[in-house]
């Protein structure tokens, strides 16, 4: 019976050999030191004495003392930890069993995937342990254990906190590109010139909120500036929750082929526009752009989706999601709306941080604007639902368009043919200036367009 239990004891994932190795291979080469560094983190070792040595080493590289078994010996007697590591004695030892220096690289990645091994084992208790307890919904614990088990696989090296030097480092090398660059365009450009030129394109970690009335155009809007960072070369993820992945396609390729939009729908398309469609549809498959359809989904399952994404394809650049006021919390009891509709914006807010990517998010507005007599064009507190909106919001845009309204009460009667004027309204800019830009809708192709110039 003894024997039994012995050989279900599990063992930790460890290879002392390969951590020793690494060591001596430190104690002897500064080439070997380089080499390892850039892998390995204290905690990567399994034995304390190891973890102990290999931090005072890097801090002694950091503060720029000359490594050597003597100076290692004499920082770790200053820390009073000499003798837990072993003393001279286990660095003498350590540096004899180093024999192939230049296989410091080798011997550090082994280290690296033990370590990772034992930080698996640790997330799948972790999970066990929190199913069992049963304090937290699903949804949180497979978001906790997704993005976790992803910043294992990524082997996140950087730290929380960044020295404000080299932030400010950064934003001059970023400003002198920038204007090497002629002042070019510097975040993910909308395809709309005037839009740009107040914004300077959408910004990463930005959530852009983008309102209107009902049937003003918000999908078209937001899938003409999908569909433009999609064909220049951005990974785009389009979350659909009100309109068919059938239905979107259609106006991408009306917008994109300037096909009307109700010939595809009824099928009655011409040779030519039968060319421009296969020419629109060839454009389009060449694009790193996805779509969503999901008609129910959380901030979390959307979050995980976009993760997904991430990992495929290396990056997330923008995401859209259509609309608001269709997500909900899940799991989470939340008694009043507008505490609902504040929660999936922060959450959302918060992915676009996480995941480095601008997000913009369709939201309805309220009957603000028909009910105010001559001027019609939204305002921030028409935002529906929730003040939190706004407050979470690094970009607020409004579209209105005048032929919206043929009266103070009626909606106008359009032609299909007819190119109209749409303002675009940035009336929150987090980091810059706000302002209108006018652009051409144009409904027969369900798309926006530049305004020509004067």
């Amino acid at each position: 019976m003894d024997e039994e239990r012995k050989e279900n004891v599990l063992v930790s994932p460890t290879d002392i050999e390969a951590e020793k190795a690494v060591l001596g291979a430190m104690l002897k080469s500064p080439d070997a030191r380089a080499d390892v560094t850039g892998i390995l983190k204290p905690d990567d070792f399994y034995l304390k004495e190891h973890q102990e040595i290999y931090r005072t080493m890097l801090e002694m590289d950091q503060k720029g003392v000359g490594v050597d078994i003597t100076t290692v010996y004499s920082a770790l007697k200053q820390k009073k930890i000499a003798e837990m590591t072993g003393g001279i004695t286990y660095l003498s030892k350590l540096m004899d069993e180093a024999i192939v220096v230049s296989n410091a690289k080798y011997y550090a990645e082994t280290v690296d995937d033990k370590s990772k091994m034992r930080q698996l084992i640790n997330e799948a208790e972790s999970i066990r342990d929190a199913a069992y307890s049963g304090e937290l919904p699903p949804e949180d614990i497979l978001d906790n254990a997704e993005q976790r088990i992803l910043n294992i696989a990524n082997k996140a090296q950087r730290s929380q906190y960044v020295a404000v030097g080299d932030v400010l480092h950064e934003n001059l090398s970023n400003l002198r590109e920038l204007e090497k660059q002629g002042g070019a365009i510097k975040g993910i450009e909308t395809g709309f010139r005037d839009v740009d030129k107040i914004l300077g394109g959408f910004q990463r970690t930005d959530l852009i909120i983008l309102a209107a009335r009902p049937g003003v155009g918000k999908t078209a809007w937001a899938l003409n500036v999908a569909e433009n960072a999609a064909s220049n070369g951005y990974n785009v993820m389009v979350f659909s929750l009100e309109m068919a992945n059938t239905q979107l396609g259609q106006r991408l390729l009306s917008m994109k082929a300037s096909v009307p939009l109700e010939n595809i729908r009824k099928a009655e398309v011409s040779n030519e526009e039968w060319e421009a469609l296969s020419m629109a549809q060839e454009e389009l498959h060449g694009t790193s752009m996805v779509i969503d359809e999901s008609s129910v989904i959380t901030p979390i399952e959307m979050k995980n989706k976009c993760r997904r994404f991430k990992q495929e394809k290396g990056s997330i650049d923008l995401v859209v999601i259509d609309y608001l006021q269709l997500m909900s919390m899940g799991g989470y009891r939340i008694e009043q709306r507008e505490k609902e509709i504040a929660a999936i914006t922060r959450s959302i807010k918060i992915m676009a941080k996480e995941l480095d990517c601008a997000v913009i998010l369709l939201s309805q507005l309220s009957r603000g604007p028909e009910q105010r007599g001559g001027d019609h064009m939204p305002k921030l507190s028409d935002l529906r639902d929730s003040g939190a909106i706004e407050q979470d919001a690094d970009v607020v845009i409004f579209l209105k368009r005048d032929d919206y309204y043929n009266n103070d009460e009626d909606r106008a009667e359009v032609s299909e043919n007819a190119a109209l004027t749409c303002a675009v309204n940035i009336a929150k800019h987090r980091n810059g200036p706000v302002g209108i830009a006018n652009l051409t809708w144009i409904p027969r192709y369900v798309k926006f367009g530049n305004m020509a110039r004067e």
